[in-house]
């Protein structure tokens, strides 16, 4: 139970802070309107309630811990945008929470998809490599994309305030990540396959649900063009509902023997 007020304790927390970052973002004497950032803070607000959600059972607490850590990254993403906000670095290149924001996301999105489907829905791994591989992808990516010098923002080409002897050479970088990325999707997909095969129907049923969220990704990816354009990116949209999704799919399961049943197959 006080694991379980934890978790909400913590979520609730991190959702009464999310209107206030917002209001003080808008409250500027600039003529430009400030963008509202709509998606961040839904992205943010569904990965908090997801982890709380799954947080409260304990065969998903695993899942739990992934979703709400992935919803204070998104918290710590929008105080850096807070007007006055300037940790500067050397005085040439971009501030720290410049720097922080322009690659803070990259683990926020990556977990969810790759380290919380590897142990879903019951927080064990069926296949350990597919968690190792997650891990690995996760920090490969955060980290090339924090080092490297991406010429389309502040925080880019020229003004990354990471000491350079730390950055790898831009396309070996690249190219090793992304074959860790696909080594990574490879296994957790094969993981998703082996639980499917040795799990009972109460295990199965929830393997539904990343495969629905991964296709309604996939429509809504083809249809973005023909939408307006207040909609988000994919990658705004997209993780968030494969957060509620994962979430709503673990709770109905109950702890019975050594095996996880769903409730209603309880005696």
């Amino acid at each position: 139970m006080w694991t379980s007020l934890r978790f909400w304790g913590t979520a609730l927390l991190g959702l009464a802070a999310l209107p206030v970052i917002v209001i003080i973002t808008q409250a500027t004497d600039d003529l430009v309107p400030v963008r509202v950032p709509v998606w961040e803070v839904l992205r943010a607000g569904v990965m908090l309630l997801a982890g709380a959600w799954a947080g409260g059972r304990a065969q998903s607490r695993s899942i739990g811990r992934i979703f709400l850590l992935c919803g204070v990254l998104g918290v710590v993403q929008l105080m850096c945008e807070l007007p006055g906000l300037v940790i500067v670095s050397d005085g040439t290149a971009a501030s720290w929470e410049e720097w922080l924001h322009y690659w803070i996301w990259v683990p926020q999105v990556m977990a969810p998809l790759l380290l919380a489907t590897a142990i879903f829905p019951d927080g064990r791994p069926a296949l350990p490599i597919a968690v190792t591989f997650s891990i690995l992808a996760i920090a490969m990516t955060s980290f090339t994309v924090a080092t490297y010098n991406w010429p389309r923002s502040d925080g880019g080409a020229g003004y990354n305030p990471v000491f350079m002897f730390l950055r790898l050479p831009s396309y070996p970088s690249i190219i090793v990540t992304v074959v860790i990325v696909l080594v990574a999707a490879a296994c957790v997909l094969a993981s998703l396959v082996i639980r499917w095969r040795a799990g009972e129907a109460a295990v199965r049923r929830p393997l539904f649900c990343p495969l629905a969220a991964l296709l309604l990704g996939i429509v809504y990816a083809l249809l973005q063009p023909t939408l307006p354009a207040a909609t988000g990116d994919i990658w705004e949209v997209f993780p968030p509902i494969y957060c509620a999704a994962l979430a709503l799919a673990v709770r109905p399961l109950r702890r019975q023997g050594r095996t996880w049943t769903h409730r209603s197959e309880r005696p």
